[in-house]
């Protein structure tokens, strides 16, 4: 799989971060609007936070 790059931005008035999925990920993965997905985070071992999305609502 090819890594991709995003940038996290912010919300004007709220602490609440983005972050892109790329439109050729969502291409591949059909991932929609509405669809809800579960975050788990943790470090790696060279102390990199490491988020990890899983799909727990398909909103088709």
């Amino acid at each position: 799989m090819t890594k991709k790059t995003v940038k996290v931005r912010g919300r004007k008035g709220t602490a609440t971060m983005d972050i892109s999925i790329p439109a050729s990920v969502t291409r591949e993965h059909d991932i929609e609007r509405g669809d809800v997905f579960a975050i788990e985070t943790e470090e790696d071992n060279k102390g990199r936070t490491v988020l990890k999305y899983t799909c727990v609502y398909d909103g088709d």
